[in-house]
């Protein structure tokens, strides 16, 4: 087999779940973005929140039915993760809040995440092994 064909097979078959997105978010105002899980999946997430003196961003995650997986108030830099039993739609809301006597500015947010088998470190496991778990 060519290299390139046996490159294309085996991204295929091991699947890649990760996702990464950056965007602007304007002074107090909320992006969220809408994802779907399986059940019992792993989902991990790391974000950079641009810096911006006196502003302040907060994520909040949440299933379908609303309930809280992951919250934390005044970010910068850090990662998260939940789970859930069943298959799952979820939505990652970022949140920008700027004090009222102050003019505020757009902030850059950088998200990457990670489902399922991208979530394990699989440094050193051969291609043959992958290709056997299909």
């Amino acid at each position: 087999m060519k290299p390139l064909v046996l490159f294309t097979i085996i991204i295929g078959v091991c699947g890649s779940f990760t996702s990464a997105i950056m965007f602007n978010l304007e002074p107090n105002t909320q992006k969220c973005l809408r994802d779907e899980m399986q059940a019992h999946q792993l989902v991990l997430g790391e974000y950079e929140i641009s810096d911006a003196p006196g502003q302040k961003i907060d994520y909040v995650i949440r299933d379908s039915k609303g309930q809280i997986l992951s919250r934390k108030e005044q970010i910068s830099k850090g990662k998260f993760s939940f789970t859930s039993e069943f298959f799952e739609n979820f939505e990652i809301c970022f949140i920008s809040r700027v004090p009222q006597h102050q003019r505020g500015v757009p902030q850059e947010v950088s998200l990457t995440t990670k489902k399922g088998i991208d979530t394990k470190n699989y440094e050193g496991v051969s291609i043959a092994k992958c290709l056997r778990k299909r």
